[in-house]
């Protein structure tokens, strides 16, 4: 693998940044790029799933730690917005 370094700290890019983004030029710790929250939606039993990404950090911090919790109906919180 090709190693090479980052634009702003002029440290190494990781080997699997540059794997899973070819085109990187910087490292995991200067990238501009806040990191997405990934979540599998199944619905009905087990007959259907989907990959949910969650973009706004916000959303992304309620979502895991209502993932967190376990049991029937554990994740159907309503959000009414207000803080």
């Amino acid at each position: 693998m090709n190693m090479r370094n980052c634009n702003k700290c002029q440290e190494p890019i990781q080997e699997g940044r540059i794997k899973a983004i070819p085109d990187a030029t910087t490292c995991v710790a200067c990238s501009t790029t806040s990191q997405w929250y990934l979540r599998n939606i199944v619905s009905g039993k087990t007959e259907y799933m989907e990959t949910e990404i969650i973009k706004d950090p916000k959303q992304a911090e309620m979502l895991k730690e209502m993932d967190k919790k376990v049991g029937w109906m554990s994740n159907l919180v309503k959000d009414s917005g207000k803080e």
